[in-house]
């Protein structure tokens, strides 16, 4: 193999020439067939995985025989990270959604480059922090969600039908302030503030001074 395919890796784009060749010595490639588990979880393997072609899924099985998908992961990308760097068992599963080839780098041999070189290790460090990042932002955005469902509940469940309004619409004619809310809900203040907002902005609520209108909620 060629030390060109190499920069169809991600991790391998801006690396120096003299450390792509050492990886060329340490690389082995592997082959799976469509439909192949390549990792499975709990596994004892410590080796990542580079996917040179093809696509993988990495996904996880409930208690009830149920798949959870976490990820698609296409050419270029990597697998394995964790467990070559704590040496733990696999977390998830992984197998190949079409033919694919991956090259794997073992923990012995990734720990004995990085005494060497240090560009693999910086470019893998970036890209965990990336994730992490990514996923902390999606907790984020879970989370708001969850508030933005029970604050719609809790305005619900004080609300009362307006009988002077030319249509249908529930009212709450002296809201709780934002404090008193965000006990109510069991969340901070800040939480209630956005949620609110947003049931404002989505045009679920309508605010004015004390008074909220509520229309179609999110429950």
């Amino acid at each position: 193999m060629t030390l060109l395919k190499y920069k169809n890796i991600d991790l391998f784009a801006k690396l120096e020439e003299e450390e792509l060749q050492a990886l060329d010595q340490i690389l082995t490639e592997r082959h799976a067939a469509k439909g192949e588990t390549i990792i499975r979880a709990d596994d004892s393997s410590d080796s990542m995985m580079f996917l040179l072609k093809g696509k993988l899924r990495v996904s996880l099985t409930g208690s009830d025989g149920k798949e959870f998908v976490i990820m698609h992961l296409d050419q270029g990308e990597f697998v394995g990270e964790i467990s070559l760097l704590t040496g733990e068992d696999r977390s998830a599963d992984v197998g190949a959604i079409e033919d694919c080839t991956l090259l794997v780098l073992s923990r012995e041999n990734f720990m004995a480059h990085t005494k060497r070189h240090t560009g693999l290790s910086q470019a893998l460090l970036r890209e965990l922090a990336l994730r992490l990042r990514k996923t902390s932002l999606k907790l984020g955005e879970l989370a708001l969600l969850d508030v933005y469902r029970r604050v719609a509940t809790t305005l619900r469940g004080i609300a009362v039908i307006d009988e002077a309004a030319e249509r249908k619409v529930y009212v709450v004619d002296h809201r709780p302030t934002h404090q008193e809310l965000s006990a109510m809900v069991g969340t901070s203040r800040e939480m209630v503030t956005r949620a609110l907002k947003g049931l404002e902005e989505d045009g679920h609520i309508k605010i004015e001074g004390k008074r909220i209108e509520l229309y179609s909620l999110p429950l």
